[in-house]
């Protein structure tokens, strides 16, 4: 509505505003909330994620800094791949340094603008001396690829804003209003670029809710939301208090929760939804316990409120727990159905056929070379693959 707001009321050109969030899938909901609310005018927005506005710039900006306008984007798998490669030709045992945990560091690093260099010289254990050699390696391959992992889109964009003061200027200059959602979750480099692109106009509005701060394992930095006032000391901030969601008894329960963190901005949150149900806790000793304790629930409320199994859905955090539900349900012979699965471009004869295009597309792309040099078999030991 901000949005929407600008360009028919104040007259903002739909090109000169940009809006920027954290998932595709919530890039997808705004962008098409704005074609209901503004029609064709939408399609002139910059609207999505962090990661695909860098991606726009750096292909139509990015040679300065050296990065190719037909670069490559490596995958999660592609960048594992990547890792374990490097971790060979470094002499380092992937058994006592996990390919995932070594990734893992080197995104931090990213996510924090260091490059191999700066990594190095913040290394203060033997563990971190390790990444840091594969580290070179991995990058060595990335840039003779003529690729770049989802890390780098945010952190080259960061590197050309700083070398290039034409680059810089024009973007400074294209976009008179920039907006963040979901401002909580944003890293150091996503904070950096938010700061470059607003330094012009400087009409930066952002989102956010600092009790909503669950992604640091994804390098998210709570620190941007605490200190954004600091930065921006003339800023305005107002407080969307109202939930419309939860019942009181929910809402008092997560304030109950969220109130010992240290890190946050104090505020009280109130609804004028109903008092609800009140909160059912059990506790559990094994996960085979809690999925009996989770059957044994919907068995009552099919026994006593006369629901059916349809009625019912199992929500849990992560897919690893799939595993006792499904065991416990298959025991008692109760029909499920497991929702998600493997996702179309995750699928091997998706991931084998791309791996063509972008080898068609850039020759200089070893990762999808090694994965289609014997697919189908073609007779290609590692050997020769070596050679």
């Amino acid at each position: 509505h901000r949005i929407a707001y600008l360009n028919s009321r104040v007259g903002i050109s739909p090109g000169r505003i940009a809006a920027v969030t954290f998932t595709n899938r919530a890039a997808r909901e705004m962008r098409h909330r704005l074609q209901r609310l503004m029609g064709d005018r939408a399609q002139y927005l910059t609207a999505g994620t962090f990661h695909a506005l860098c991606a726009m710039i750096l292909r139509r900006d990015g040679e300065p800094i050296g990065v190719p306008k037909d670069f490559v984007i490596m995958d999660d798998e592609d960048q594992i791949s990547l890792i374990k490669r490097s971790m060979e030709l470094a002499n380092v045992d992937p058994k006592r340094f996990p390919p995932r945990a070594v990734l893992s560091m080197i995104s931090s690093a990213k996510s924090q603008l260091r490059s191999p260099e700066g990594f190095a010289a913040t290394a203060n254990s033997y563990y971190e001396e390790i990444v840091h050699r594969i580290f070179v390696q991995y990058q060595g391959f990335l840039d003779r690829s003529h690729a770049v992992d989802f890390d780098d889109l945010l952190s080259k964009t960061v590197e050309l804003m700083r070398q290039s003061l034409e680059v810089r200027t024009k973007y400074q200059d294209r976009f008179i209003h920039l907006m963040v959602d979901e401002f909580q979750d944003t890293n150091i480099a996503q904070y950096q670029i938010a700061k470059e692109l607003a330094a012009g106009y400087r009409n930066l509005a952002v989102v956010g809710d600092p009790d909503q701060s669950i992604y640091a394992w994804r390098n998210a930095d709570i620190r941007n939301i605490l200190s954004f006032q600091k930065d921006h000391p003339d800023a305005k901030v107002v407080h969307l208090s109202q939930n419309y969601r939860s019942t009181s008894t929910i809402l008092d329960a997560a304030q109950h929760v969220i109130r010992p963190n240290s890190q946050r901005i104090e505020h009280q949150l109130f609804t004028e939804n109903e008092q609800g149900t009140p909160i059912y806790v059990a506790e559990s000793y094994t996960e085979e316990e809690e999925a009996q304790s989770v059957l044994r629930e919907i068995h009552r409320l099919m026994e006593t409120e006369g629901f059916s199994l349809r009625d019912c859905v199992v929500t849990y955090r992560v897919n690893a727990q799939s595993r006792a539900l499904e065991e416990a349900c298959l025991r008692q012979g109760v029909p499920y159905k497991l929702v998600g699965g493997v996702r179309f471009y995750q699928r091997r004869e998706i991931k084998d056929l791309l791996a063509y295009l972008r080898l068609i597309q850039d020759p200089y792309d070893e990762v999808s070379l090694t994965r289609i040099i014997n697919v189908p078999a073609r007779g290609i030991g590692k050997r020769t693959v070596d050679e």
